[in-house]
């Protein structure tokens, strides 16, 4: 239905709107949409995609790579791709890392499947990391070294939607999925990808993104 790799020097403004724009913090070179970004993803350069949104069951996918920069308690990086509506409805799907502790040895690493309907919220996460000291240091290194990028997929069967997460650590494949939330309707109205970080995390996260794609998908 839609791909974009991100090949010239700027994003086709046919397709994409850039929300709260700092042209400082993001360039399309080599083939990449290149994000910096400190704070709040929704406050500056969320991307959302012009395009409808298919009807019927379809994977919208990221390819991307990462450097996740947290370390003070309390604080997240993270990645989203976002089906949204207002600031009060949307459904998303997330990866978030966050560590704590006075060497940084402990942390976590969330996939999460996360929707608000009129500002209540409902959602399921999936732990992949929970304060393994070298589970904490090899997915970090693979987010931002990996020779194949990572998938983080949003994907719609029906009125249910997951989330998923695949990639290279320490040259093992790993795959997770979330579990399924049902939304009788659409719940956003455009497709966006979000990155930034949460609490009081000092410097700046960077995002690689590859490629972004829609499939229309047929059971």
């Amino acid at each position: 239905v839609f791909f974009d790799d991100f090949e010239g020097e700027a994003l086709s403004e046919g397709d994409w709107v850039v929300n709260n724009r700092d042209p400082n913090a993001f360039v399309v070179e080599d083939s990449k949409l290149l994000v910096v970004q400190s704070g709040d993803g929704w406050e500056k350069n969320w991307f959302a995609l012009k395009r409808p949104i298919p009807d019927g069951d379809w994977d919208a996918v990221i390819r991307f790579n990462a450097e996740f920069k947290t370390g003070l308690v309390g604080n997240e990086d993270y990645i989203m791709l976002a089906l949204r509506t207002d600031e009060k409805n949307y459904l998303v799907g997330e990866i978030k890392f966050n560590r704590w502790g006075y060497h940084n040895e402990y942390g976590h690493l969330l996939l999460s499947n996360v929707m608000h309907s009129n500002g209540e919220k409902v959602n399921f996460d999936t732990q992949i990391v929970d304060n393994n000291k070298k589970l904490l240091a090899e997915w970090p290194n693979s987010f931002a070294k990996s020779k194949t990028p990572f998938e983080l997929g949003l994907h719609k069967r029906g009125r249910e939607y997951h989330v998923s997460l695949g990639g290279d650590v320490d040259g093992k494949r790993e795959q997770y999925e979330t579990d399924k939330l049902t939304s009788l309707r659409l719940p956003g109205k455009e497709l966006a990808i979000v990155a930034g970080t949460r609490g009081n995390a000092k410097g700046q996260m960077q995002v690689m993104i590859d490629s972004f794609e829609i499939t229309r998908v047929s059971e």
